[in-house]
């Protein structure tokens, strides 16, 4: 499935302690949406049951999505086409709910990252203990970064080592573009809350980028 598809331009500032190029171009944008009262048309189309509407639905929104399921869960995860197809399926069941205050496209990206963020959620708590043994040496910690890596490869694995919560809105407000309003209404969580995380993310990129540069000397 491919990653590319409709997006928002970047924001105009850049993250801090992560390289640019890295982050903010980790995937083009390459085609524009119809206009509002079409897709809105579409999606009812596609939720009665159109296969050629649910089709163009489709086409239209999931390099959008698989790029968003895909930051949050990490861009080789396994899990990351079958959230995909969960989103539409539960755009299609939930179509009658949609109330046109949102563009379909901010609404299916909210979809995406709350069924993604459950999911990291869900591993981020199984592998809490096994963190923890590692912390004080009784596992086996996973071997540190390749500092030789390309700048995608380490734009990945800064964001690898942010909670799912902060990942998720650093990736949605810094690579994204959203706004933390749009954020918020896609996560269901309050915008100060929001703020809060992204501050956390930053200073934790902050951190990991500092400790990669200084492993290089």
């Amino acid at each position: 499935m491919s990653a590319g598809g409709v997006g928002n331009p970047a924001p105009p500032g850049r993250p801090n302690g992560v390289a640019p190029p890295a982050v903010m171009r980790l995937v083009p944008n390459t085609s524009e949406a119809p206009g509002e009262i079409e897709e809105i048309d579409l999606l009812r189309r596609a939720a009665g049951g159109e296969e050629a509407a649910v089709r163009q639905l489709f086409r239209l929104h999931v390099g959008r999505v698989h790029r968003t399921v895909a930051r949050i869960l990490g861009p080789s995860d396994p899990d990351v086409e079958d959230v995909v197809q969960q989103v539409f399926l539960a755009s299609l069941d939930g179509a009658e709910r949609f109330d046109g205050r949102s563009k379909v496209a901010t609404w299916l990206v909210g979809i995406a990252t709350r069924r993604a963020l459950d999911q990291a959620r869900s591993r981020w708590r199984r592998g809490r203990w096994q963190r923890i043994t590692e912390r004080v040496g009784l596992g086996r910690a996973a071997s540190r970064p390749d500092h030789r890596r390309s700048m995608l490869d380490q734009a990945h694995a800064a964001l690898a080592e942010l909670t799912p919560d902060q990942r998720t809105v650093f990736v949605l407000h810094e690579v994204e573009g959203y706004t933390l309003k749009e954020i918020s209404e896609m996560t269901e969580t309050g915008i100060s809350t929001l703020h809060a995380r992204l501050k956390a993310a930053r200073k934790r990129l902050d951190a990991v980028v500092e400790a990669w540069n200084g492993g290089d000397e």
